[in-house]
């Protein structure tokens, strides 16, 4: 190590001469390689009386300090911590030698400790006391290697020293995960830390690094090596030395050779702990490092070792520079440096008593499913192909993971089918991965036929909880192949076994039972029976012993189909709830799809609208079709209805319209007369009523919508009525046909029977934290009511204005303005393809004139194409002869 004497200055015969100021004595020269790091430097500067640098070797902790140390204008000394005086006088004495021949003029020299002194051991104390006290000038002590101390109380000699003087701070660099840690005096005595963490680079300065060595670096290359070594400054450095001025590593051949021989650099670097269990040692770390962010308890369960020895070892590790411990609240996780693995591979690979298992990785499979992430334990069981776990993981916690996330069993694709043979719920799987892809459908539908048939064959022959798995594989098979009549009966078979189980109390497994019941909830919801469903998924939360996934699941889908129903404040506490569970996952797609209602009920169209694309880019098909609806409510909002319209006939094609729940299918159907009512193609919007299911209150909601448009109150107040009439209606669409009844009452002048249908719907409307059903009313009717329900009372200035202020998405017919003979002309021959030019020639007028009477089309249509312009004509009979 290079050693900077800048404490000491010479005049020009070469004598020493009087010190500069600040400098700190015996302090190491920066590395040429070294980055600039304002940040770190900065906490450096800040002045605490201890600031603790904390890291493994390699972290860049000496490079930091002295990058400081050599900048800034402190005085004092700096302390490498070796065998020599590894032990507490041997350091003192060490520090006070460095001390005296600093010449520093922050003490005088007679209050410096004599070699004989601080030798008297007793008295030791007394002494440095009495030296801190008599500092006159800000003074630190920097120690370097600070975990090769032998007693911890040089520690309790600083702090002692720290509690009676300001002019004395402290910069520790060490390994250790307890030296100079915090106590319950770290009021008393000021602490920094910077932890290993923060000693990481960023990609930024991975790319400085690399630059140093090969002049020119692309920030794909930066990001690479990021991401390959984790930050890590050693290992950056070493990728760095590796590289030369003409190598881009433009092949994955290229980089792995690369990483080889950082590894191998890396392996020659460590100083690893000798001894007979050297070898256990090196293969529990591999074992621990499947995983990132291991406890002490699940790394002994991955190493197969108790608690204390994988926190000692994980401790060597960190020592080692191959990780460092983070803590998440009350626990600590140990964090492997990417390109640990590795290392750890060459390590290991040459004994024959080491490395991963078969029993590793299903311990590691076991572990992130005890923390919750049942997707990743199930696509780890899989790729290491521990099929009966990937089976139990699937029985006791997947939910319709295909509705979460689209591509959650893509992984099965890679497994040879002969091994899925006896496990019928990965076949099933496997069948949902064809049959949900648009392709190889009949391929998908054979394997979930198999999988039935195997559920149905070993229903008689296994228990209780085996029986009921099946239910669940059958449900999961009925409903992909839309087969709503029998998957509803399995529901209910289901929905009575969760009955019996909360009755009779028998011993079914509540993984078991609360993921069949889910899958039996969903159904239900797909098949529009809303009640049914919440009640099922309400009696899953009651089930107790569930693992956390089960718990967030639940909510996940009763948020979905309250805030479908229009219950958005119960959605809301199910999303807060979900917000509440700990798990391993960070998303929900049914609790996205609820989130993206709850926005748009707020008006809030540009966060729903986020939202929105969010779920079409990652979720399954079921939850992005449910989208499609709220989607076009939203571009009617925002004037795009004809936009729109083809948008959502487009989401399903023809042949696969039987296919969609119905439910799913009743919400693309309204929103297809929602957009043609937006445009006043009432033609259009009638046509597509009559492609709702029997018994729809969907249709009843549309017709009386479009008797309003059209000025027929009495069929609307008809509509309304009928539609009312119905069980099983949701808020949402009770408040709608509360609403439309009340507006057609009012223009038909019964004040007091529109009064009192508004009194209703407005009080569905606030219990429910609804807002939307204010949107289907034209202008005249809303302000019409507003007028009434500010006379009655029915509500205050605030929430009448939140109403208000929801956008208008209709227009009454008579308030459109009738084409010129002209403009329907011209209207003609736009929408028949020809040119403004060729327009102009057969009119014998200018081509300015056709551009100024198709403005006033598109302006009177609301278009702004010669596509908008044709439908919206065609909805008014515009262009019939």
């Amino acid at each position: 190590m290079t050693v900077s004497r800048a404490g000491v200055r010479s005049d020009r015969s070469g004598r020493r001469a009087s010190p500069t100021s600040g400098s700190v004595y015996g302090a190491p020269l920066e590395p040429a390689w070294a980055i600039r790091r304002p940040d770190l430097v900065a906490l450096l500067e800040a002045r605490h009386a201890i600031t603790l640098v904390r890291g493994g070797s390699g972290f860049g902790k000496t490079m930091l300090v002295s990058q400081w140390a050599n900048a800034s204008e402190t005085d004092g000394v700096w302390i490498d911590v070796d065998d020599d005086i590894a032990e507490r006088s041997a350091f003192w004495m060490r520090v006070f030698a460095m001390v005296e021949d600093s010449g520093t003029l922050a003490v005088d020299a007679r209050w410096i400790p004599s070699a004989e002194q601080v030798s008297a051991g007793g008295d030791l104390r007394r002494f440095l006391t009495r030296f801190a006290s008599h500092l006159e000038a800000d003074f630190t002590i920097i120690v370097d290697d600070a975990h090769r101390l032998d007693s911890p109380a040089v520690e309790d000699d600083l702090r002692a020293m720290l509690r009676i003087t300001n002019h004395l701070r402290v910069v520790v660099a060490t390994r250790s995960v307890s030296s100079f840690e915090r106590r319950d005096d770290r009021a008393a005595v000021d602490i920094e830390e910077i932890e290993a963490r923060r000693l990481l680079f960023t990609p930024r300065e991975c790319a400085l690094v690399i630059v140093r060595s090969v002049l020119t670096v692309d920030a794909k290359l930066a990001a690479e090596v990021h991401e390959i070594t984790g930050g890590m400054p050693l290992a950056t450095r070493l990728f760095a030395e590796r590289l030369d001025g003409s190598q881009r590593l433009t092949t994955a051949r290229e980089m792995d050779s690369v990483v080889g021989r950082v590894a191998d650099a890396l392996v020659a670097a460590v100083n690893a702990p000798g001894g007979s269990s050297e070898a256990d040692f090196w293969a529990f770390l591999q074992r621990a490092s499947l995983l990132d962010g291991v406890t002490d308890r699940e790394a002994a369960r991955l190493g197969e070792v108790d608690a204390e020895k994988a926190r000692n070892w994980l401790d060597a590790a960190r020592s080692l520079g191959f990780g460092f411990w983070d803590t998440d609240g009350d626990i600590s996780r140990f964090h492997f440096v990417p390109i640990t693995a590795r290392v750890l591979e060459k390590t290991v690979s040459t004994r024959s008593d080491g490395g991963r298992s078969a029993s590793a990785d299903a311990a590691a499979a076991e572990v992130l499913w005890g923390r919750g992430d049942a997707r990743a334990a199930w696509a780890r069981a899989i790729r290491t192909e521990q099929f009966v776990l990937a089976e139990r993981i699937l029985r006791e916690s997947f939910i319709a993971v295909t509705d979460d996330e689209s591509s959650a069993f893509d992984i099965l694709l890679a497994v040879p089918t002969a091994k899925l043979r006896r496990f019928p719920y990965l076949t099933a799987m496997l069948g949902l991965v064809h049959a949900t892809s648009g392709k190889g459908r009949a391929v998908g539908s054979a394997y979930l036929a198999a999988a039935e048939q195997f559920a149905r064959a070993r229903s008689t022959e296994v228990g209780p909880d085996e029986r009921l798995a099946m239910l669940g594989v059958r449900l999961i098979a009925l409903r992909v192949e839309a087969r709503w009549a029998a998957a509803l009966s399995v529901a209910s078979d289901v929905s009575a076994a969760s009955e019996r189980f909360e009755i009779d109390e028998r011993p079914l497994s509540p993984g078991i039972l609360v993921a069949a019941v889910l899958q039996a909830s969903l159904t239900f919801f797909g098949a529009g029976q809303n009640d049914a469903a919440a009640r099922l998924a309400e009696r899953a939360l009651t089930v107790p012993g569930l693992r956390a996934e089960l718990v967030a699941q639940a909510h996940a889908v009763l948020s979905a189909v309250h805030a479908s129903t229009g219950a958005m404040r119960r959605a809301q506490d199910h999303l807060s709830a979900l917000e509440r569970v700990r798990t391993g996952l960070g998303r929900w797609g049914w609790a996205d799809l609820a989130s993206a209602l709850v926005r748009a009920e707020e008006n809030d169209l540009p966060g729903s609208r986020a939202a929105i694309e969010s779920i079409i880019r990652s979720a399954g098909p079921e939850i992005a079709l449910r989208v499609v609806p709220l989607r076009a409510v939203i571009d009617a909002a925002e004037g795009k209805s004809l936009m729109s319209i083809s948008a959502v006939s487009d989401a399903v094609p023809d042949r696969d319209r039987t296919m969609v729940p119905p439910s799913v299918r009743s919400g693309l159907g309204r929103s297809v007369v929602v957009l043609y009512l937006a445009v006043g193609a009432l033609a259009q919007a009638k046509s597509a009523v009559r492609s709702f299911d029997k018994g729809d209150p969907s249709a009843g909601v549309s017709r009386a919508q479009i008797a309003l448009i059209e000025d027929r109150a009495l069929e609307a107040v008809a509509a309304a009525s009928d539609a009312l009439a119905a069980t099983g209606i949701g808020p949402r669409t009770r408040a709608e046909l509360l609403i439309a009844r009340a507006a057609a009452s009012l223009r038909l002048g019964g004040e007091r029977a529109s009064l009192h249908d508004l009194s209703e719907g407005l009080r569905v409307l606030s219990s429910n934290g609804l807002r939307s059903p204010w949107c289907f009313l034209v202008e005249s009717d809303r302000s019409a009511l507003a007028g009434l329900a500010e006379r009655s009372g029915l509500l205050d200035a605030r929430a009448m204005a939140d109403l208000e202020a929801m956008p208008m998405l209709f227009t009454r017919l008579d308030s459109f303005v009738e084409l010129t003979a002209r403009e329907r002309e011209v209207l003609t021959l736009l929408v028949s393809g020809l040119s403004v030019s060729v327009i102009a020639k057969r009119l014998v007028v200018s081509p300015n004139t056709v551009k100024k009477q198709r403005a006033s089309i598109y302006r009177k249509l609301g278009a702004t194409t010669r596509e908008e312009s044709a439908i919206a004509a065609i909805a008014r009979g515009l262009l019939d002869s």
